[in-house]
């Protein structure tokens, strides 16, 4: 299957304007005919590269004939399908033309023809070159992942020294139970070195806890190569949910003011009590919901804090979106405050714990469980919603919970 990249958008109008003028053409002789040049255009010249992690980029002379209009670069991908792509002559800098092209999975060369064409795609034979791309990155960064069991699931770590993204992915079921099953993936991004919690999550409020896992773990770029999946078995450390019944929000009133617990609410235009309050994350209802501010100004950073009353070791949290609705953020991170750190009447004065930040599926309406950086006692819990993780105009949450180390 052919594929077509236009690499600006300049291209499209110039194909319009010559066959609007072609049609015109076509009209009242009188007025006087518009002749296109269709001519094939003289060859590209002067091609070379260089080598990049399953890439390589391409360089190139454009022809100075009147009638080119595009490159077009033909060649074979990873899949052994001949594929092309299309680059307008108004993307060249100084006549030279400068493309990167990747999604190669090996280092076997690659045959390149590259043909210079008119704007009815007329042109003289190919110029050709042999390039070979450098080892994919997603197999250089594959040898390094690996997973150790963690509260309430694994931690994965990776070293990807690169200088592109590889897509982390794991396939994972109960070994006792293989249907109990699910799959997670995650970004390593360049010349990154770190760990990723996962929560090895099988149902919508169900994860493998405690138990022993099967996973299958595997790295891969952005245009579906992978590498061969590694197998391992590891048992993730069992926790347990924290009862919520004495739970506040710190100043919570049935308003649209913010309080020191919260950035706003929505108090009056998401249906009755719960609904639009921060409290409707703790009535173990999925639909309520906690929708920040509307009918007023609102507008990230967003916000809440979470008094559970007494000190707990927190080590997982677990949020679900607003069921049905993505318009909601696409991370958080998390702090963890002790009572005797909660000193001042403003909780920016306390002395918070930053436990990490975390990416937010928008688009599930599973509960999401997250790890924490340092498993600790603590009072209070603040999820931080910072202007990065803006997804929708709001933040929407129907149910948060947190859980503790049980062995």
């Amino acid at each position: 299957m052919k594929t077509l990249t236009f690499k600006t958008r300049k291209l499209v109008p110039l194909f319009a304007v010559a066959l609007s003028l072609a049609m015109t053409a076509c009209g009242d002789e009188s007025e006087g005919r518009v002749e296109i040049n269709d001519s094939a255009p003289a060859q590209v010249s002067d091609v070379n590269y260089t080598s990049g992690p399953g890439e390589v980029t391409l360089t190139w002379k454009i022809p100075a004939s009147p009638s080119f209009m595009y490159s077009k670069v033909v060649y074979k991908n990873s899949k052994g399908e001949e594929v092309y792509k299309m680059y307008s002559k108004d993307h060249a800098k100084d006549g030279v033309m400068t493309e990167t092209i990747g999604g190669f999975a090996s280092v076997d060369p690659v045959d390149f023809n590259i043909y210079a064409c008119s704007v009815r795609g007329n042109h003289l034979d190919a110029t050709k070159i042999s390039a070979t791309p450098g080892a994919p990155a997603f197999l250089i960064v594959a040898e390094t992942v690996d997973a150790e069991p963690a509260w309430g699931g694994v931690s994965v770590s990776y070293k990807n020294e690169t200088v592109a993204s590889v897509n982390i992915v794991l396939n994972y079921h109960m070994k006792s139970d293989a249907s109990k099953k699910g799959s997670y993936s995650f970004t390593a991004a360049p010349n990154s070195d770190g760990a990723q919690f996962v929560g090895l999550l099988v149902s919508n409020n169900e994860f493998i806890n405690g138990e022993d896992a099967i996973i299958e773990l595997a790295a891969g770029d952005a245009d579906g190569n992978t590498s061969a999946p590694r197998t391992i078995e590891t048992r993730t450390k069992k926790v347990e949910k924290l009862d919520r019944a004495a739970w506040t929000f710190p100043g919570f009133a049935d308003n649209y003011d913010a309080q020191i617990g919260y950035s706003s609410q929505e108090a009056g235009g998401e249906g009755a009590f719960p609904n639009g309050r921060v409290m409707a994350m703790l009535d173990g209802n999925e639909g309520t919901f906690w929708h920040t501010a509307w009918k007023q100004s609102s507008a990230y950073p967003h916000f809440f804090i979470i008094d559970m009353g007494e000190e707990k070791e927190v080590s997982n949290v677990t949020i679900r979106r607003r069921g049905g609705n993505n318009g909601t953020n696409i991370g958080q991170t998390f702090y963890t405050c002790t009572a005797a750190a909660a000193n001042g009447s403003t909780p920016d004065d306390w002395g918070w714990t930053n436990q990490g930040w975390n990416p937010f599926d928008r688009n599930s309406d599973a509960h999401q469980l997250f790890g924490m950086k340092q498993v600790e006692k603590a009072r209070y819990i603040k999820v931080y919603f910072s202007e990065k993780d803006k997804g929708g105009n709001f933040v929407m949450i129907s149910e948060f919970n947190a859980y503790t180390p049980a062995e």
